[in-house]
């Protein structure tokens, strides 16, 4: 087994700080920098346990990432061998650009393919248990209230939702402005985003309680209980969790996400508009948010169609 003093393998380490200098100059965002970076450190464990021998950046082979990519698929999942695959890709193509080696061995290989894993959905009973878990009118209450209906009202990501500012709630406009994955040459991807009567109700209420905090004057929108001044993207998540232990369920906040789309979609959204209000790129990414939940849908459908109900 490799040790923590090995997480940047002598491979790697006279070049990844040049290679995140230049990510950082070529506009990617954070996110993506620490996912490729990670990339590179788990290359570097598993070289270090499996091929000792290897020394330098070019002297990793075909066959080393093939292994690699394996290891990392029946290790942890497909999707993050493909994700850690993509990382790896961009170091060696940066270092072959630099002519710091002299071949790309990640050349020829296919990424890994995405498994079809699928994230449930919560039904409308779940949901309506998820909330009635939240009730009170406490500052965590309210807080708590208002951070579950976003993420079920306005489908945000994990860390768009803990990113978002006092600054980026318009209660007038029943809007939030979210700072969303990846980004632009010229900044990060932003959208607006809209949110029912009851979601922008419950930040109006939390807003109000804030005002209460003894960190009221800190521009970040979500604040800590017991007087801590903020949350963090695992406090946001403690709060889904605990509230779901409450509820009698097992809730990730991803799941949340999922469910706002499949339920956007079973009411009508089309996908253009879900794709837009989503902060999707990819179709791929759509289809497989719908997955889940497309079965279902379908069932639905023909029940209203159903022949046999018709004659």
């Amino acid at each position: 087994m490799t040790s923590p003093s090995q997480d940047r393998h002598a491979a790697f380490d006279d070049l990844a700080d040049s290679w995140d200098l230049s990510l950082d100059a070529d506009g990617y965002s954070a996110n993506t920098r620490t996912a490729y970076r990670n990339a590179l450190r788990s290359l570097g464990r598993y070289l270090a346990e499996h091929h000792p021998d290897v020394r330098e950046s070019g002297d990793v082979t075909r066959d080393q990432i093939r292994g690699w990519i394996v290891h990392t698929r029946e290790s942890l999942s497909s999707g993050t061998a493909r994700s850690h695959f993509a990382g790896a890709r961009h170091f060696f193509r940066w270092a072959v650009a630099e002519s710091e080696i002299e071949r790309d061995p990640t050349e020829g290989i296919r990424t890994p393919k995405a498994n079809e894993a699928q994230t449930p959905v919560l039904s409308k009973a779940e949901v309506k248990k998820l909330l009635a878990a939240c009730a009170g009118t406490d500052f965590r209450a309210r807080r708590d209230m208002a951070i579950i209906l976003l993420f079920l009202d306005g489908g945000l990501r994990l860390a768009e939702l803990t990113g978002l500012l006092v600054d980026s709630v318009s209660l007038r406009d029943r809007v939030v402005f979210v700072e969303g994955k990846g980004s632009n040459r010229s900044g990060p991807r932003r959208r607006a985003v809209p949110v029912g009567v009851k979601a922008t109700q419950a930040l109006d209420r939390y807003l109000r309680e804030r005002r209460k905090h003894p960190f009221q004057a800190r521009e970040q929108l979500w604040l800590g209980d017991r007087n801590r001044p903020s949350l963090s993207a695992e406090g946001v998540d403690m709060v889904v969790q605990r509230r779901a232990t409450a509820a009698g369920l097992t809730v990730h906040p991803h799941q949340l996400r999922h469910t706002w789309a499949s339920e956007a979609r079973a009411a009508g959204l089309s996908e253009g508009d879900l794709m837009v209000l989503g902060g999707w790129r990819s179709r791929a990414m759509l289809d497989r948010y719908g997955a889940t939940a497309a079965s279902e849908r379908a069932a639905d459908a023909y029940r209203r169609l159903s022949l046999g109900d018709r004659l």
